[in-house]
């Protein structure tokens, strides 16, 4: 195809707020939708980075408490100054739920801390699937602008009779514009969801550890106040056979 007239493309600035311009109201929504979809996803992942490492802080400190409490009732007392850790909200549960009578057997031990592994890992995997979404979705978005903005381009120039550069640059310009911005959006979100996958899986690992460490702690009454219940028990246990004699 011939290009009939002057080369009028040079009267383009080259600007990108110029070029979005001429993309018409579905290239800009696009590219509105895609920016959108990239600020949020870059929001979450700031924020998970950020929880991440005040988490591990305060796992940090809450495990080096411990290492050298003897009394759980005093252990779980001090959870509160451990908001952000996982480890510190198990001791915390078992801890109450112990002191209400609630555990009775090793098996609703077991069941207690199941449960609260699965609350926990609800919460790190939290907006995950907005991730996983915006991944799979934006390049999508970004290769139907980039049909959208050359079929748009050669229907103006069909409408013109003749072909002109004026109306084939910005078309062009914006249909790759919008794949730019559709991997622009996708790619930081697949890196960051398989950053927290991966952080997220290390941090059940470690959770569960932890809690076979308690739960240890717990069926062998190493903490001071449940000696106490079992010295307790079988004080009564024996006092009839005493009496006896």
């Amino acid at each position: 195809m011939a290009f009939a007239g002057a080369p009028t493309v040079l009267q383009i600035s080259g600007k990108l707020s110029e070029v979005i311009f001429h993309g018409g109201w579905v290239g800009n929504g696009i590219l509105l939708t895609l920016t959108v979809l990239s600020v949020i996803s870059w929001t979450i992942m700031i924020e998970k980075a950020r929880f991440f490492r005040i988490s591990r802080g305060e796992t940090r400190r809450f495990l080096d408490l411990f290492r050298k409490e003897h009394s759980l009732k005093a252990l779980a007392g001090h959870t509160s100054s451990f908001p952000s850790s996982p480890e510190a909200a198990l001791a915390a549960k078992l801890a109450s739920e112990l002191e209400t009578g609630e555990v009775r057997s090793a098996a609703a031990l077991d069941r207690i801390i199941e449960t609260e592994i699965t609350a926990v890992m609800a919460g790190y995997e939290s907006y995950m699937q907005f991730l996983a979404t915006t991944a799979s979705i934006s390049p999508l978005l970004g290769l139907f602008g980039t049909v959208w903005g050359i079929m748009s381009a050669f229907l103006s120039m069909g409408a013109q009779g003749s072909a002109s550069l004026f109306v084939v640059g910005p078309g062009i310009a914006v249909a790759l514009i919008t794949t730019i911005f559709g991997l622009g959006a996708a790619i930081p979100a697949v890196v960051g969801y398989n950053f927290i996958l991966r952080t997220n899986r290390g941090r059940e690992d470690e959770i569960a550890a932890f809690a076979g460490r308690l739960r240890n702690r717990i069926i062998e009454r190493v903490y001071d106040e449940l000696r106490g219940a079992e010295g307790a028990a079988t004080g009564a246990g024996s006092a009839p056979g005493g009496g006896a004699a």
